[in-house]
């Protein structure tokens, strides 16, 4: 991806661009991931409030 959050896990295999209104569960449970690895593998998200629109998130390692 063009755009990456920042800290994003480097081996991550499988990416999302966030788009407008997006939150990290719904990511999360959309990609039938757990939040809570949906945090490990994007740590510059936060809790969530640094989830920037056009910018891909990990969703897969």
């Amino acid at each position: 991806p063009a755009q990456t959050q920042a800290g994003a896990n480097p081996s991550c295999k499988k990416w999302y661009v966030v788009v407008s209104g997006d939150g990290c569960w719904a990511i999360a449970n959309t990609a039938g991931i757990a939040l809570d690895d949906f945090y490990k593998w994007n740590p510059g998200v936060g809790e969530c409030a640094n989830l920037w629109p056009g910018y891909a998130v990990c969703i897969g390692v």
